[in-house]
């Protein structure tokens, strides 16, 4: 038999040596130029704006690790008043190099498409009803006056309007309600409306009572200017307000609760939040606090409004199901996109609702005007 030739076995070598070549290459690489497979998520730092409740989210080191690792983001998160995020110029936007802004309202956004061009994207991916925190002592006394009604272990306010035109704008005392050891007119505290979401949102709660006949109505622009000098009536009524959510309620729980402001406004995440944080010391709070949904109330929601392609996908991220429960578990943010992770059951101590009767805040040309007033009498004729 005759063996092959040195040329053969050295052209055959040399084939061989370009396929194993052409392989590691096609491995190291990537696929063939009409492969479809998608290239590597690339590393990426967002900065955000957002409501400063979400701080203490957005600092979470397990929700930080989830996404670098799963999504290859670093967020740089800023707290910042909702309605002053959504009404920087887009000049300022881009001198910060703001990626995404996370107001802690719907309206905000409004407010922002009202004004900007260019928004990528925007979904809501949390949510928490706004809530009325009192003491027992102020919760009695509202009870005795069938404002606030008791069912199972939860309160509720039954007759809001009765407490705002009744009770608060006449200036009535705790005192003449026979709340035991309440001093001073009845009013509901909350953050500066101006500045901070969860006080703008008892407002727009407080003006769709005031503005129209029906509580799950909100006013058409018209009718919100007839009630604007009373709103700012009770907002002058409040005096000094804190001027973000997050440092609010701290003060309030932190200053007495009832015995410094026996009704404030803030969202129901905060107090589960504190609990959380609390752990087996959370007994002294929960004596002190009673959660009282007004009926209706309004959600707070949280949505995220991605200004680029890198943005969009920090909304994807968010809607994770390890974060959303991390969310609701650690923080009190109920999900807008997981129904069966809002089990109130999980914080059998704090008597959350399950089911809250809501109306819808107004629309962007009412919240504007309402905002105007806030910030300067004299626009509220």
């Amino acid at each position: 038999m005759r063996l092959p030739s040195i040329r053969f076995l050295i052209g055959l070598g040399t084939v061989i040596v370009v396929l194993v070549a052409g392989v590691v290459l096609y491995t190291t690489l990537g696929k063939k130029k009409d492969d479809n497979t998608p290239a590597a998520t690339p590393d990426t730092t967002l900065t955000c704006l957002g409501g400063s409740e979400k701080s203490e989210l957005m600092a979470d080191a397990k929700v930080r690790q989830l996404l670098k690792d799963k999504y290859h983001l670093t967020v740089n998160f800023q707290a910042l008043g909702s309605y002053d995020q959504v009404q920087l110029s887009t000049d300022e936007l881009n001198k910060r190099k703001v990626d995404c802004l996370w107001p802690s309202s719907a309206s905000a956004q409004a407010v922002f498409e009202a004004q900007h061009q260019g928004l990528v994207r925007a979904e809501n991916v949390l949510q928490s009803p706004e809530v009325i925190y009192a003491g027992p002592k102020g919760t009695a006394a509202l009870m005795g006056k069938q404002l606030v009604q008791q069912r199972g272990n939860q309160y509720y306010i039954v007759n809001m309007k009765a407490l705002l035109v009744e009770y608060i704008a006449k200036r009535q005392t705790w005192e003449s309600i026979n709340a035991n050891g309440l001093n001073g007119p009845i009013t509901v505290s909350s953050t500066d409306p101006a500045r901070s979401n969860s006080g703008f949102t008892l407002a727009q709660l407080e003006l769709n009572i005031l503005a129209t006949d029906d509580v799950f109505s909100a006013p058409n622009l018209d009718q919100a200017r007839k009630a604007l000098p009373k709103m700012r009536e009770l907002y002058d009524a409040q005096g000094l307000q804190a001027r973000s959510s997050d440092s609010g309620f701290q003060q309030w729980l932190t200053q007495g609760a009832e015995l410094k402001a026996p009704l404030y406004a803030g969202y129901e995440n905060q107090l589960i939040q504190q609990i959380v944080a609390a752990g087996a010391n959370s007994a002294s709070i929960l004596k002190n606090v009673r959660v009282l949904y007004p009926e209706p109330t309004i959600y707070s929601d949280h949505p995220i409004l991605a200004l680029n392609a890198d943005a969009s996908r920090f909304i994807d991220a968010m809607k994770d199901d390890e974060i959303q429960t991390i969310a609701w578990r650690q923080y009190g943010f109920r999900s807008a996109v997981k129904v069966g992770i809002n089990d109130v059951s999980v914080f059998k101590d704090i008597n959350l609702s399950d089911q809250i009767r809501t109306t819808a805040p107004p629309a962007a040309d009412v919240t504007l005007a309402l905002l105007d007033c806030m910030k300067d009498a004299k626009k509220c004729q």
